[in-house]
């Protein structure tokens, strides 16, 4: 039986999760309808953070070949939205998943990790676009950053969807 302050606690993460959803949902079409088109239109290529990693070559291909507007709206408009983005995606995440688990649960961690190699991504973004020609160990964990980052959040993603699913059949046996 859930007690007032229980019920209290759901309605705020319910909350949290539409406001925190709604708010990533609208950076996420933000970057990925304007801004990241123009940054790829204006190098010529995918944008580091669209790639499933990325070597040395690649990373001094794309920063060659960037035109000055393109890394202005990458440094001035994409990366600030994208060092927002982690924020709301991890709260939406965690409230999801508390809200679907009914209890604190180190399944949490995962966004949090997620947002931690998301901005380690994004560090390393701006060291590579306001500098010269970067370090292969720059350009190395940028990429390794990037790799993770999308490799957790596949996992939270898959851990959220088996969450929906054992709370829906949970709810037919009932």
């Amino acid at each position: 039986m859930q007690t007032n302050t229980d019920m209290k606690n759901n309605k705020s993460l319910k909350i949290t999760a539409i406001i925190s959803g709604i708010f990533t949902a609208a950076i996420c079409a933000v970057m990925n309808f304007r801004l990241i088109p123009i940054i790829e239109s204006e190098a010529g290529m995918r944008c580091f953070d669209m790639n499933f990693g990325y070597n040395y070559d690649e990373a001094i291909h794309f920063l060659s070949n960037i035109t000055e507007y393109g890394r202005d709206v990458y440094l001035h408009m994409q990366l600030p939205l994208d060092f927002i983005y982690p924020i709301a995606y991890c709260a939406f995440f965690c409230s999801l998943i508390y809200l679907l688990t009914n209890r604190k649960s180190s399944l949490l961690a995962i966004p949090v990790f997620l947002a931690i190699f998301d901005y380690i991504e994004n560090i390393l973004t701006v060291v590579m676009l306001k500098g010269s020609i970067p370090s292969v160990m720059v350009a190395n964990f940028a990429s390794t950053a990037t790799v993770f980052k999308t490799l957790i959040m596949y996992a939270c993603f898959v851990i959220i969807v088996i969450l929906i699913i054992i709370r829906i059949v949970r709810r037919k046996k009932a």
